[in-house]
């Protein structure tokens, strides 16, 4: 009988309710880590553009460029970095290491409320990468740092939550 042995080379056990319950955990947090990742990377090359195509090269008489004009660079890639954080919190997320145990309690309402913080965590990576957009070097300075923190405590929050419900099985 093969029932379970590949589990070890797939990494879930798909042949069961319980395998198939920790697939779609997976599933929803690669989705969600894969758009914030994007977002971040996004915000990185138009840092990079930034530093190359507008700050003057440095000079001997001025050999670090105003900061005014660094600024928008420096807050880019705090931003960026907040991204990468939470797309890592996502993918290492913990899962209840008993799956079978957890599937007989997440049955019925348990299942349902697990599905409204997945689709909430899909919605709100998928905001908060809509966030970044459109960031490029030449509006860089425009950059909606404001509510990209926002958009990110948001998820951060609905994930806290989703974590506390699944430690709770």
């Amino acid at each position: 009988m093969t029932h379970g042995a590949f589990e070890p080379l797939v990494g879930v056990d798909r042949y069961t309710e319980a395998g198939r319950l920790r697939e779609d955990d997976l599933a929803v947090r690669t989705y969600a880590a894969e758009l914030l990742a994007l977002a971040a990377q996004r915000i990185g090359r138009a840092a990079v553009d930034y530093q190359r195509t507008i700050l003057p090269p440095s000079t001997r008489e001025q050999p670090f460029p105003p900061a005014e004009l660094k600024a928008p660079m420096d807050a880019a890639k705090r931003c960026a970095q907040r991204y990468t954080a939470a797309a890592d919190r996502l993918r290492n997320a913990p899962f209840p290491p008993d799956p079978k145990k957890a599937w007989k309690q997440l049955k019925g309402p348990g299942a349902a409320r697990l599905l409204d913080f997945d689709r909430m965590l899909h919605r709100q990576a998928e905001f908060a990468a809509s966030v970044v957009d459109g960031v490029s070097a030449p509006v860089l300075s425009e950059l909606p740092i404001r509510e990209a923190d926002q958009a990110l405590d948001e998820l951060t929050r609905t994930l806290d939550q989703r974590i506390g419900f699944l430690s709770g099985l």
